[in-house]
């Protein structure tokens, strides 16, 4: 159980000095010294090597994603300065220093990154090598990822923290990049990993980039990775404005495609860029140094300085007289910075312009260290916290101050700008919304701005190369005062159907992308931090309840041919070594033997009924969640699991009207290094026939092997009763952005047993019989004359 000791007028002067300075404009609104009821004593000692930070400037990390805690519980945060302390209940405890087993890093473990990947996963750069540590219900476990053969000093990732289970959202959590700074960009080592930092893969950088690599950014919003490059080691003026931003799929497939505006990146205290970003991907982005901090609201697109407002200065940037920043945070609305001359900023997160207003400073003759750091606890309220150690143990204590910023910017910037609107609200806000192909989103908003305030929201997206949208304001009643309700109304389509954008702005339709929609008052001001912007994740891509199952009108079941309990009970069928090819070429390999197949009831259910003379086309239909959607139109192909391949297809290319050649099973899957008919031909590189610039029609006699509704063409099955088992996919490149495809059991049955007497041997023998057959005829009726004869009697 915590206590807060009494703090006596020297012991607080001591702190000041010692944590933020002697403060002659504000004050804490609580201020304690934090321990355990706990006592620590030296034989409390350390098991390990105790991690050390090597920043010059004390951090502190909190895991963004605990706004949602039922109980209300602080985030877990990580403390880096000389030692590094891990809290998991806002630093209300003493705390010993964190370690790592001596096995994995002795005699030093220096510190240069860390990053939470969950509420209980961390992973950390120590002298160069990455490690993963967990820490669970009281134990902790340290693990070295896989896949980094190279010494690197950053890390960086980024939080999706929408409520809910959506895949791609924790996809987005568990992306991480650990590299270098410091070398040529075209030379630097990155690696990237996408399952929270087990393993790692070397990602391939272009030899054109120019310049110095600061960082890498996973800009989920705009569907891209972002490359931080110095043109100077310096970062000093230099082509360009000295620093910039080159980006490329999210994926660093592909070529880098564009780059930002150039902007000055100064620091002479060192080449480190610290980085932050937004928790709830709205694009906003803080860069800083010890003399620059930047602000950027459209992931590294626009960079701008943040305006530093003083009593002295009205409105400047840095550097400015007395000294470079040592911390700098920022939660949902607001940011916070602390200054090596003893001044505290705060200010709101803008989408036009940020400015933050100096709210008091210490006795600048006093030169602490920058050993304090800043974080916010929950809306206005910062708190400023350090470690102080005890002299009895290893233990530390927590010294902290609490700060009211809208009390505090009340009582030293009177009079201020009040927050010009009273409401803005939206069902729509803090949630994940999908839109797949040809679809739209409808939202709306509600907002009643002050009158003679002027302020109406603005609707942005991050990501225009992906969403679209259309909006327009109504006026909706009175409130009971009299002001104006208003309504916005929005409609979000993909941009590539929008009619909007000319073609090659949009040349991303087939992947998709993910966007942020936002609705915000521009220039709010610091009045306005309990008043959120509204903002919805908007994924272009395929819903993860969307998918498709064959209809089967008839099963074998419903027809007395097999009941259910047979077919639960380790059913098997037996697959002929001459009807099947393991490899998917149709052609069985020598000496190969039948195959055993389990019957898989709870996946397949009962098999659709077919007679082997009547042509079969598979009816798809669309699901989303438990609910039919449709049938569906678009075209698909079929292949059977187990490599059988005793079926074939009604139509040829000729027959289908091709113009060019058409795609087929086995030329895609020799394409494959391993062959897999599950990812051999999909929406991702389906081209039809139709297409005017495809291959020449060199065959017109093969097989089509593409199925639709509106298609004429249809599945046959040779002289067999058996099962086969089918898995159908869509590959229409504009049906859906989904990979959807379905498996399902046919019996076929009708085929009568095959007749292996040759059939002129049989005719032969049939007029040899019927030949016989007129010869006795002819000789019994001549033996039946003679008998009936008279006999001549001699006289």
């Amino acid at each position: 159980m915590p206590h807060s000791w009494p703090v006596s007028l020297a012991e607080l002067w001591l702190w000041l000095c010692f944590a933020v300075g002697r403060i002659t404009s504000w004050s804490c609104i609580s201020e304690r010294l934090v321990y355990s009821v706990r006592s620590f004593s030296a034989r409390d000692k350390v098991s390990g090597t105790v991690l050390s930070f090597t920043g010059t400037e004390h951090s502190l990390l909190q895991y963004p994603c605990n706004d949602g805690d039922p109980w209300g519980r602080p985030s877990p945060a990580l403390y880096l300065g000389q030692k590094v302390f891990l809290s998991t209940d806002g630093f209300e405890t003493s705390l010993l220093p964190l370690t790592i087993p001596s096995e994995l890093e002795t005699p030093n473990a220096s510190v240069s990154a860390a990053a939470f990947v969950k509420e209980d996963q961390l992973v950390m750069v120590i002298n160069g090598r990455v490690y993963l540590y967990f820490f669970i219900a009281g134990e902790e476990e340290w693990l070295p990822v896989q896949g980094i053969n190279f010494l690197v000093a950053k890390l960086s990732n980024t939080h999706c923290c929408y409520p809910g289970q959506d895949p791609d959202c924790q996809d987005i959590s568990m992306t991480i990049f650990a590299y270098e700074t410091g070398h040529s960009a075209s030379k630097s080592h990155i690696f990237r990993s996408e399952d929270g930092g087990h393993t790692f893969t070397a990602l391939k950088l272009s030899p054109e980039l120019q310049g110095v690599l600061l960082g890498v950014y996973n800009f989920v919003s705009l569907s891209q990775t972002g490359l931080l490059i110095n043109h100077t080691h310096s970062g000093g003026e230099g082509k360009g404005g000295g620093a910039y931003f080159s980006y490329t799929g999210s994926n660093m497939s592909h070529m880098y495609s564009h780059n930002s505006m150039g902007f000055n990146l100064k620091s002479t205290g060192g080449p480190d860029v610290h980085g932050i970003q937004h928790p709830y991907l709205w694009g906003f982005t803080i860069f800083w140094t010890k003399d620059t901090l930047l602000i950027s609201s459209s992931n590294g697109l626009v960079v701008e300085p943040v305006l530093m407002q003083t009593k002295v200065f009205s409105r400047t940037s840095l550097p400015f007289p007395g000294g470079g920043l040592c911390h700098v945070t920022i939660s949902n609305t607001e940011i916070a910075a602390l200054t090596q001359d003893h001044r505290l900023f705060h200010g709101s997160l803008d989408m036009v312009s940020t400015t933050m207003v100096q709210l008091g400073e210490r006795n600048s003759s006093q030169k602490g260290l920058c050993n304090a750091a800043l974080m916010f606890d929950k809306v206005g309220m910062l708190t400023v916290l350090s470690p102080v150690p005890t002299n009895s143990s290893w233990a530390y204590n927590f010294q902290k101050c609490t700060l009211n910023m809208q009390l505090l910017i009340m009582e030293f910037w009177p009079p201020l700008q009040a927050c010009p609107v009273e409401i803005l609200k939206g069902h729509f806000h803090n949630k994940i919304h999908y839109i797949d192909m040809h679809q739209k989103l409808n939202f709306s908003a509600t907002f009643v701005p002050k009158p003679g305030t002027g302020a109406f929201p603005v609707v942005t997206v991050s990501n225009p190369h992906v969403l679209g949208f259309q909006a327009r304001i109504t006026e909706d009643g009175y409130l009971y005062d009299g002001n104006t309700k208003y309504s916005l109304h929005m409609q979000l389509l993909q941009q590539c159907f929008s009619g909007m954008a000319e073609p090659h702005f949009s040349d991303t339709f087939p992947s998709g992308g993910m966007s942020i929609l936002t609705v915000d008052i521009p220039n709010k001001g610091p009045s306005c931090i309990d008043m959120q912007p509204l903002s919805a994740l908007i994924n272009v891509g395929c819903p993860p309840t969307k998918h498709i199952k064959v209809f089967k009108n008839t099963t074998a079941c419903s027809k007395g041919l097999f009941n259910e309990g047979m077919l639960q009970d380790n059913f098997t069928y037996t697959i002929s070594h001459n009807l099947y090819d393991p490899h998917f070429l149709a052609t069985p390999a020598l000496g190969q033997s039948d195959l055993e197949v389990l019957y898989e009831y709870d996946k397949l259910g009962c098999p659709l009924l077919l007679y082997y003379d009547t042509p079969w086309l598979p009816i798809l239909e669309l699901w989303e969640n438990d609910a039919f959607v449709e049938y569906v139109s678009a075209d698909f192909v079929v292949f059977e699991v187990n490599g059988m391949y005793n079926y074939d297809y009604l139509l040829t290319a000729a027959e289908a009207n091709c113009i060019s050649q058409p795609q087929n099973w086995t030329a895609l899957i020799q394409k494959q290094d391993s062959p897999n008919p599950h990812t051999a031909w999909s929406r991702m590189n389906y081209e039809s026939c139709e297409n005017h610039d495809g291959p020449k029609l060199v065959s017109p006699s093969a097989k089509y092997q593409i199925l639709a509704q509106n298609k004429k063409n249809k599945i046959i099955f040779s002289h067999y009763n058996g099962f086969y088992i089918f898995e159908a996919i869509v590959v229409d490149k504009l049906y859906s952005y989904c990979e959807l495809s379905a498996t399902v059991s046919v019996y076929v049955t009708g085929a009568l047993p095959k007749s292996y007497i040759h059939a002129w041997t049989t005719l032969t023998a049939f007029l040899t019989l019927i030949l016989i057959a007129i010869l006795m005829g002819y000789l019994l009726h001549k033996l039946s004359l003679m008998k009936k004869s008279p006999k001549v009697k001699v006289f």
